[in-house]
């Protein structure tokens, strides 16, 4: 007779507490898919069991306060401290008072962001001071968890957008990532590099010729340079340079010199490239 039963007596402790762990684990998993409804099944399923507790300790007691949590302003989330107006600062204090506020937001679990340089000291506090702090949110507090705020959210900066947008298209073009590439192109709004109007297809068909072209792109690099924004439109220039096998002639070749990316405002957020003159492709060949 042939016993298959494990033989728990001779399993080393460490792998006996493992396997305990995880048996607790599934337990939690299938209670939060039970009473919120989460599918957790395929979520870390190679983490530690020790780690996977904890993870979903957190899951579980954020959807615990989320069910419940009240919108506030983000002032009586830190405490509704007094806090020194900008008009009451002298102008080389201004860094230090930045930091204090910074600092006290830090301590209740709040981040502000700021994606571009252009921002300076005063016009971060200012808008902390006088906007954020009066900014609603969940009342959730958690150790640990840290609520961004993003200052391009309420005021968001069109021509780094732009920026932004042209140079994720012409890294995911010579990337040859597919998927980033056709995320930011227009659908209903197009043209050649000569201002013609092309359908999407067409589009799509002059990208599968410059790959047949150039099979093999070796190395790029990107510089946006400037952008010009008109309503919904806008234009970018970058400075350009790539190296590729040229299937043509049959040799290495770099293409360098400047690029002309040229967008729409997108309905759903951000920007549609919708006209490109990309140097060695469309322009300057």
């Amino acid at each position: 007779m042939v016993d298959n039963e494990p033989d728990y007596d001779n399993e080393p402790e460490e792998d006996f507490q493992d396997r305990i762990q995880r048996a607790l684990n599934e337990s939690k998993r299938q209670e939060l898919q039970e009473k919120y409804g989460m599918d957790l099944e395929s979520y870390h399923a190679d983490l530690p069991p020790e780690v996977e507790e904890e993870w979903l300790d957190y899951i579980a007691e954020f959807e615990r306060q989320f069910e419940y949590a009240e919108q506030i302003p983000v002032r009586e989330i830190i405490g509704d401290p007094p806090i020194t107006p900008l008009a009451e600062i002298d102008a080389e204090d201004v860094e230090a008072a930045l930091d204090a506020v910074l600092d006290l937001l830090a301590s209740h679990g709040i981040a502000v962001d700021f994606l571009y340089d252009d921002t300076d000291e005063t016009e971060a506090y200012r808008f902390i001071t006088e906007e954020l702090l009066d900014e609603e949110m969940d009342d959730i507090r958690i150790p640990g968890m840290v609520h961004h705020f993003i200052y391009e959210e309420f005021h968001p900066n069109d021509r780094e957008d732009a920026k932004m947008w042209a140079e994720e298209f012409l890294h995911a073009l010579f990337a040859k990532d597919d998927e980033m590439r056709m995320v930011s192109i227009g659908e209903d709004e197009l043209y050649d590099s000569d201002g013609s109007a092309i359908s999407l297809a067409q589009f799509k068909q002059n990208i599968e010729d410059f790959y047949n072209r150039y099979s093999v792109i070796m190395a790029f690099s990107l510089q946006p340079l400037d952008a010009q924004v008109d309503g919904d439109y806008a234009t970018v220039e970058i400075d350009t340079t790539w190296e590729s096998l040229d299937t043509g002639v049959g040799q290495i070749v770099i293409h360098s010199g400047q690029s002309q990316i040229r967008l729409k405002r997108s309905e759903y957020g951000g920007w549609d490239v919708i006209q490109t003159k990309v140097i060695g492709w469309n322009v300057g060949e």
